[in-house]
């Protein structure tokens, strides 16, 4: 950004805040990653309405909502993880409000994810697709943190009821995953089956008898892609880090940019 976006930059974010240059907790969990993403919502808003005539000008501002959590893929995951982000700037330094707002939204999330999860593993499934998976996994360590977060907050004994299972629920959805991929996945020539609507022309030229092998390789890369074993190691590492993750307490401070 130029000096007089930054200055603009700065001027949005303590009017934003009330004039207040500490946001509690502001260096941790949820609420690092609710600043974040409204640092860089406020930064295209600047430089897009700045007139430049530079190439980061031209191009429209990224959702960093949907970028986290992938296009829309049949549920309301996306929608209550950005309401929830959206609002806990405006909540992080009231924590009766704070602790409200985590209560309903993990609500509101626990549901969604339990709904879609066994959704996706139902037989043919509708809900299964590369971009689900991705929206799951995402919403389940959201899901983690807002709890963490509640926790921090209060006490660890409060939601200390509640089934964060997901450790267990990755090796389940990365084998339903794999054989979806597996009968998803179509290699004819000049034309390639990724997902149900999801084609893509090439020009690699084969043989019938290669069909398989080429479709199990793109099958392995596709996996390798969506990373699920990287998605089970976030919530191993969770769970064994739980009470350090809990006893961070952080602040972010607000200064002139």
């Amino acid at each position: 950004m130029t000096r007089q976006q930054r200055f603009a930059f700065n001027r949005d974010l303590h009017t934003l805040f009330g004039g207040n240059a500490t946001v509690s907790y502001g260096a941790v969990g949820v609420v690092a990653l609710a600043l974040s993403v409204l640092f860089e919502m406020l930064a295209h808003h600047q430089i897009a309405g700045s007139g430049s005539r530079s190439p980061v000008a031209k191009s429209p501002p990224q959702d960093p909502i949907r970028r986290i959590f992938g296009p829309d893929a049949g549920s309301d995951i996306s929608s209550i993880a950005s309401e929830f982000l959206k609002q806990v700037p405006g909540a992080a330094g009231d924590q009766d409000k704070m602790a409200a707002l985590l209560e309903s939204s993990e609500r509101k999330l626990r549901s969604e994810l339990t709904d879609f999860y066994g959704r996706m593993l139902l037989p043919e499934s509708s809900a299964l697709s590369s971009a689900g998976v991705k929206q799951w996994l995402n919403g389940a360590a959201l899901h983690v943190h807002i709890v963490l977060h509640w926790k921090r907050l209060t006490s660890p004994s409060v939601a200390e009821d509640l089934n964060l299972d997901y450790l267990d629920r990755v090796d389940p959805l990365l084998k339903t995953y794999r054989a979806y991929l597996v009968e998803s996945v179509k290699v004819f020539p000049a034309l390639l089956i990724v997902e149900p609507l999801r084609n893509v022309s090439h020009g690699v030229y084969h043989r019938v008898c290669e069909r398989k092998a080429i479709q199990q390789t793109l099958v392995e890369r596709f996996l390798l892609d969506q990373n699920l074993q990287r998605g089970k190691e976030f919530f191993q590492s969770s769970r064994q880090h739980h009470d350090a993750l809990i006893a961070q307490r952080g602040n972010f401070q607000l200064s002139t940019v």
